[in-house]
């Protein structure tokens, strides 16, 4: 599982998934997706919205993965944090700043993907 490009159309090699834009608030009706502050990666038929939000600016993946820091250490995920005050389903944040990064966070991406 890769990311392979980003756009309206399925953008990943995951099953069912498709990259989304964010809809601003001051938007006008019928305005496109902003696809400029982050992108949500979100399973295609999924009641739960997005599994994934990905902020290129600073290199950070939120996930929608509630778990401890204890929990998180145990599977290996050791440059992942917790955050507290995040919605109590978004609690899973990492920066990707290397390889062993990158990792850690498809590894913890395909446990968001297979909650949702």
């Amino acid at each position: 599982m890769e990311l392979v490009g980003l756009g309206d159309e399925e953008a990943t090699r995951w099953e069912n998934v498709k990259v989304h834009g964010i809809k601003r608030q001051d938007s006008q009706p019928g305005a496109s997706l902003d696809y400029s502050r982050y992108l949500g990666l979100r399973r295609q038929g999924s009641q739960f919205g997005g599994f994934a939000y990905v902020y290129a600016e600073n290199s950070r993946i939120t996930l929608r993965l509630h778990r401890t820091r204890h929990q998180l250490d145990a599977i290996g995920a050791t440059r992942a944090r917790t955050r507290i005050t995040a919605h109590r389903a978004y609690r899973v944040s990492i920066d990707l700043t290397d390889e062993t990064s990158l990792t850690q966070a498809l590894h913890l991406a395909e446990l968001a993907y297979a909650a949702t």
